[in-house]
C-alpha cells in the first residue's frame, strides 16, 4: 500500500480504539467531559500539545496544573530518570526524604513535618482522619464549590460533572453512584466568602467541628480568591473553638506564590495539602503541619499508609522541582505579570465581540467563563453559575480547539499559565478567542 492509500489516523478513530479497552476511554471521570471534540495526545512540550493527527495546540489546561515550567521539563525529568536507574521504589526510607522534607518545611509557612502520598485525594483523606483523631470530634466543615477529592466523606453532588449541582437546602447529596447514603452526614457545608454563615455554623456546631478544610483560593468552581480578611477570620474562629484549619493547596501550593496561598494572604493553617506543582507532573502529594498536629503520626498512633507513598522517583521529583523553584523565586513575579496581561487581553477580546465574560485570577491561576449577562464576581456561587453560558462556552471551546487552542470546556475549570507561555502565545490565544466568538451562535 503506497502513501496515498495509507489511511490517515484521526483523533476520533484513536479514541474509539482506546475506549474499546479503557472504560470510557479515560482513567479519570473528569477527563470524559474535557474532550467534547476528541483529542488524543502524541507528545507535549513547553505549552504545546501535538495530537495523533499532527496538529499542534497551545494548551491552557497544562495537565490540570502541575506544570509550572511547562511540559517535558528536562531539568526535573533528567533527575527522575537517574533515580529510576538507581532504584525508584524499595519501601524503605531514602536519603532523598530528608532533602524533600527540608525544602517543603522551608518554603511552606505552616509545615514543620510532612508525610508523602500518591495523590491529593489520598493526602486529604489522611489529613481529615488525622484532624478527627487529634480533636476527637466528628464534624468536618467544607465550603460550597470547593473540591477535596473523590473520597467518600467529602464528595458532594456535581463536583465531577460538567457543572456543580444547583440543589437547594436539605440533606447533602452524595457525589457519585455507589456512595454510602450517609457518607456525608458528618460533613457540613456553607457558602464561600460568607462571614455570617461562618459565625452561625460555629455557633451551632463549634464544639463538634474537628476541622475546617478550604481551598484558600477556590479553584474548582471558577477561581474565587478569598474576600479581604476572610481567611484571617477563618483562622481566628477555628482557634477560638479548638478546630483544626486545613488548607487544601493542591492547586495553589507553589503556584500562586513561593509559599502558596498561605504566604500570599499571610494566614497560617494547622495542616496543608500539597500536590500538582509539588512534583512537576510526577504523581506525588504531601500533607503536613506543626509537630504538635503531626504528633499522632510521628508516634505511629494514627494511620496513614500506601505502598507507593513516598516512592523514591516521586520524592526525587519533589526535590528537583522545589530546588528549581528555590533558585528562581522571581518566577512568581513573572507569572503574576503574565497573568495580569492575559486577563486584560481576554477581557478586551470579549468586549470587542460584544460578549460578556467573567475572568478571575490569582497569579497564574485563572478562570474564564462566557456569560449570558453581567454578574458581580463577589456574588454567591449559585448566582454566578446562573449567569454562565455553559452550552455557549462549550461551543466556544470546541471552536478554539479546532483553531489550535485548548482550554477545558467547563468554564468553572481553571486555566494554568506556565513559564513556557509567552506573550506571543497569549496573543495567539486572544486572537483565536475573538475568531471563535465571532462564529458563535448567540
Amino acid at each position: 500500500m503506497n502513501d496515498h492509500q495509507t489511511k490517515q489516523i484521526t483523533n476520533e478513530e484513536t479514541y474509539r480504539r482506546i475506549s474499546a479497552v479503557v472504560a470510557g476511554g479515560v482513567s479519570s471521570t473528569m477527563r470524559a467531559v474535557a474532550i467534547p471534540r476528541p483529542l488524543v495526545v502524541r507528545r507535549a512540550e513547553g505549552c504545546r500539545l501535538w495530537d495523533v493527527e499532527g496538529n499542534m495546540l497551545i494548551d491552557l489546561n497544562m495537565g490540570y496544573g502541575p506544570h509550572l515550567f511547562g511540559y517535558a521539563d528536562h531539568e526535573v525529568l533528567d533527575d527522575v530518570a537517574e533515580q529510576f536507574r538507581n532504584g525508584h521504589m524499595t519501601g524503605f526510607p531514602h536519603e532523598l526524604d530528608y532533602r524533600a522534607g527540608e525544602l517543603i518545611t522551608e518554603l511552606t509557612p505552616s509545615i514543620e513535618q510532612v508525610r508523602f502520598a500518591n495523590s491529593g485525594t489520598e493526602a486529604i483523606t489522611s489529613a481529615i482522619r488525622l484532624a478527627r483523631a487529634t480533636t476527637e470530634r466528628p464534624l468536618l466543615l467544607t465550603f460550597e464549590g470547593h473540591y477535596h477529592g473523590w473520597s467518600e466523606t467529602v464528595l458532594r453532588a456535581g463536583k465531577l460533572g460538567s457543572e456543580p449541582s444547583r440543589q437547594g437546602d436539605g440533606p447533602p447529596a452524595p457525589g457519585a453512584l455507589g456512595m454510602i447514603p450517609e457518607a456525608l452526614n458528618s460533613t457540613l457545608q456553607i457558602p464561600w466568602n460568607d462571614p455570617d454563615a461562618l459565625e452561625e455554623v460555629f455557633a451551632s456546631h463549634g464544639d463538634r467541628i474537628a476541622a475546617v478544610i478550604a481551598e484558600p483560593v477556590m479553584g474548582n468552581s471558577g477561581v474565587v480568591p478569598p474576600m479581604p480578611g476572610y481567611l484571617g477570620r477563618l483562622r481566628e474562629i477555628t482557634k477560638r473553638h479548638g478546630s483544626i484549619l486545613i488548607f487544601d493547596e493542591v492547586i495553589t501550593g507553589f503556584r500562586v506564590a513561593l509559599g502558596g496561598a498561605q504566604q500570599r494572604y499571610e494566614v497560617t493553617p494547622d495542616l496543608t495539602i500539597l500536590s500538582k506543582v509539588l512534583g512537576g507532573g510526577i504523581p506525588v502529594a504531601a500533607f503536613g503541619g506543626s509537630r504538635e498536629v503531626m504528633a499522632l503520626l510521628a508516634e505511629n498512633k494514627a494511620l496513614h499508609a500506601g505502598v507507593y507513598a513516598g516512592n523514591h522517583a516521586s520524592v526525587r521529583a519533589v526535590v528537583s522541582t522545589l530546588e528549581k523553584i528555590r533558585r528562581r523565586p522571581q518566577v512568581y513575579a513573572d507569572l503574576e505579570a503574565l497573568g495580569e496581561y492575559a486577563q486584560g487581553q481576554i477581557q478586551e477580546a470579549f468586549a470587542a465581540e460584544d460578549r460578556h465574560v467573567l475572568v478571575q485570577r490569582a497569579g497564574s491561576l485563572m478562570s474564564v467563563a462566557l456569560l449570558t449577562r453581567p454578574v458581580d464576581p463577589s456574588a454567591p456561587l449559585r448566582e454566578v453559575m446562573a449567569a454562565i453560558d455553559f452550552d455557549g462556552h462549550r461551543q466556544l471551546q470546541m471552536a478554539a480547539q479546532t483553531l489550535g487552542i485548548y482550554f477545558h470546556p467547563n468554564p468553572l475549570e481553571p486555566w494554568f499559565l506556565s513559564t513556557a507561555h509567552t506573550r506571543d502565545d497569549l496573543a495567539k490565544v486572544v486572537a483565536t478567542l475573538r475568531l471563535a466568538l465571532s462564529g458563535l451562535r448567540r
